[in-house]
């Protein structure tokens, strides 16, 4: 009896639906439960991947910019790690792999005559909220590009100064065709004032450029304010190694300064007491001072300048092919107005293209005049100069010449020709490009 009641309250049981839907009801809604705990891992997950994501990309951006600009990879790391940790903190329930957080992330860069490039990755292993026995690891990555852009005539390089580009007075420069860059920061980064005429492909400056719109013509839609730096495109370049002075004491005085006789000069052939006609032919080496009077012919090589002066006189004449001048040790550079000279570099050796060049740490002011009869040829490199002041020789048909120094002001009528790579051994620098998200 008892064993049939039993059966039949089993029976009954099976039976009566309010008890199977509380059953079943609670089985099922642990899958229920689990689903929505592995939607909301995975909308967390999402989400944090997204913030990775974004601030790498400012880190990629940040650290190209700084890179382009001159920066070592160090520094250029130390600027993306500020824009990324900036942009991104690491969650309470994640941690980064390792025992920093800074070593999951990585700044690795890449040059080209085209383009820099920086590639910030960051990984991390990343623990749900709810399946935090489930840990798994996330890597995102961001390549910025800095492209290069069109070639530049005139480099300023002084990061702070008042018109660290100036075209002064009433001089005209043409420079259709080829940009003008300036680091400095100031609001008259780029200045043209007075009567002063410029035209240019283009105007680029970290900070502000001044001129009336009637002096500044350009081929560009509008110039760039706020541009990007542009780093020292030849600051690992080895300067070459002083030796003995020449000995100029047998020189006519009326060719050199240091000469005091009518001897032999620096193994080329007495110099006569009359000097009508006659022209001083001088070799490459290391000279104290190089202070040119009359006429001089200059055989092809480096004339290096050993801390005393590189002039050329008002009356001088000077010639020279295959020609680099070096001011080293302090040296400084003065061609007057009126002298005459025709000069232009080698194109061989590491050093080709370049016609004057000072190394760094010469912070020597330089002045190059010259007449209308006068042509300079080649790249003014003079990357730590206070003030280079130059001032063409006004022909239409241009100059092949390129400068480069911490501040520059154009004094005279200038015309620069743009297609001259043959001239310039193929040496460029480049105005800013764009910088933009590669990946």
């Amino acid at each position: 009896m008892r064993s049939q009641n039993f059966r039949m309250q089993l029976r009954r049981l099976a039976y009566d639906r309010n008890g199977n839907f509380s059953l079943l009801g609670a089985v099922g809604l642990v899958p229920i439960i689990g689903a929505a705990a592995l939607a909301i891992d995975f909308v967390d997950a999402y989400l944090e991947t997204e913030k990775i994501q974004n601030a790498l990309d400012s880190a990629a951006l940040g650290s190209v910019r700084a890179y382009g600009e001159g920066a070592t990879e160090e520094a250029a790391k130390q600027e993306g790690a500020k824009f990324f940790w900036s942009n991104y903190t690491t969650p309470a329930t994640g941690g980064s792999i390792g025992t920093d957080p800074q070593e999951a992330l990585s700044v690795t860069f890449t040059r080209d005559v085209n383009e820099d490039t920086a590639t910030a990755e960051y990984v991390m292993e990343y623990t749900p909220p709810f399946l935090d026995r489930m840990p798994f690891q996330i890597r995102r990555q961001a390549v910025a590009a800095r492209s290069a852009g069109a070639e530049a005539c005139i480099l300023a390089l002084h990061p702070t100064a008042q018109r660290a580009f100036n075209v002064s007075g009433s001089a005209i420069a043409d420079m259709t065709g080829c940009a003008i860059v300036s680091n400095s920061n100031h609001n008259e980064s780029i200045y043209v004032g007075g009567t002063g005429r410029l035209k240019a492909e283009c105007l680029y400056a970290a900070g502000g450029i001044y001129g009336s719109p009637q002096h500044i013509t350009l081929d560009c839609e509008h110039a760039v304010e706020g541009s990007p730096r542009v780093s020292d495109p030849f600051a690992d370049k080895a300067m070459p190694k002083t030796s003995a002075w020449v000995d100029l004491s047998g020189c006519g005085v009326n060719y050199v300064s240091g000469g005091g006789g009518n001897g032999d000069c620096n193994g080329t052939g007495k110099t006569p007491k009359n000097t009508d006609g006659y022209v001083v032919t001088l070799k490459p080496g290391t000279y104290g001072t190089f202070e040119v009077k009359g006429t001089v012919k200059l055989e092809p090589g480096y004339y290096i300048i050993d801390g005393g002066r590189l002039e050329l006189a008002a009356q001088s004449v000077v010639t020279g092919r295959g020609v680099t001048f070096f001011l080293l040790n302090g040296a400084d550079l003065m061609i007057r107005g009126g002298a005459t000279f025709d000069i232009s570099p080698s194109l061989d050796g590491e050093w080709a293209g370049f016609s004057i060049v000072a190394e760094h740490g010469n912070t020597e002011r330089a002045v190059v005049n010259g007449n209308s009869n006068s042509s300079l040829t080649g790249i003014v490199y003079l990357p730590d100069a206070a003030e280079l002041q130059f001032s063409g020789n006004g022909k239409t048909s241009g100059e092949c010449v390129r400068l480069i120094a911490q501040e520059i002001t154009l004094t005279g009528n200038a015309t620069f020709k743009m297609d001259c790579s043959a001239e310039l051994a193929d040496n460029e620098f480049n105005y800013p490009g764009a910088i933009r998200l590669v990946h």
